[in-house]
């Protein structure tokens, strides 16, 4: 099934590689960032606009911080391979990350990476390592310029107790399925936060290409792949499904 995403990833991108990818949701984002990073041909620029673990930058070749009011580093304009680019380091509660970077950073970044037709990955939201999440007001951060989003959605949390151990948000979770906190988080339940505008769909650019991608998390055959995407045709381009979250190289 990774071929599978990747493949579509790569027909995606195409002779241009100067396109740009976010990575939404729950369950595996940071992973696929660094799996997709890994096994596109070439090089590829990574990056947030959320905050990564602050061990993230030893899966890439190269790690710059960049600085918010400061030019980015010159290093960084003549490196090759995987790259990663964030803020400075920050300590929150107690646990040191890499914050992410500005709309304005983005943005240079942006134009850089379609200067030279490399790829920009940027992991656009954050879950605290939770499978599930329902987005805050001011989330997703997806950049108005983003070409693909991929919805990542972790099964491990499917017929677990609605709360916060499991879903992040989940009070923001009930609100848009009608499920009521502490009921098992069905399908039904996920597949209804997925298409609601303020869910699933929040923040996705209108001109992107939207796919969904699911971690079944050892629940391969209890999933009715088939029914789930049939559900989805028309609101998102594609649907893929992955038995774990995917290992970066």
């Amino acid at each position: 099934m990774t071929t599978d995403l990747l493949l579509e990833v790569e027909r995606f991108l195409g002779n241009s590689h100067g396109k740009s990818i976010a990575i939404v949701g729950a369950g595996g984002k940071t992973s696929l960032m660094r799996y997709l990073a890994h096994h596109l041909k070439g090089t590829v620029v990574s990056t947030a606009s959320t905050k990564l673990a602050a061990d993230d930058g030893k899966f890439f070749d190269s790690h710059f911080i960049w600085e918010e009011g400061i030019e980015l580093v010159p290093e960084f304009y003549t490196s090759a391979g995987k790259i990663l680019v964030t803020g400075k380091l920050v300590e929150i509660a107690g646990q040191d990350k890499l914050s992410g970077l500005t709309n304005e950073q983005l943005i240079i970044l942006k134009d850089y990476c379609d200067q030279k037709q490399i790829p920009l990955i940027i992991e656009a939201d954050g879950a605290k390592r939770r499978p599930l999440k329902a987005p805050a007001t001011w989330e997703p951060v997806i950049p108005e310029f983003t070409d693909l989003v991929i919805v990542v959605v972790g099964l491990k949390g499917l017929m677990k107790p609605l709360n916060e151990e499991n879903v992040f948000r989940s009070q923001i979770f009930s609100q848009l399925t009608g499920l009521k906190m502490g009921e098992a988080v069905e399908l039904e339940a996920v597949l209804r936060f997925l298409k609601h505008p303020a869910g699933g769909l929040k923040g996705i650019p209108k001109s992107a290409k939207r796919i969904v991608l699911f971690i079944l998390a050892g629940l391969y055959e209890a999933v009715d792949q088939n029914r789930i995407s049939a559900e989805l045709s028309g609101i998102f381009d594609s649907v893929f499904f992955w038995s774990i979250a995917p290992k970066e190289s």
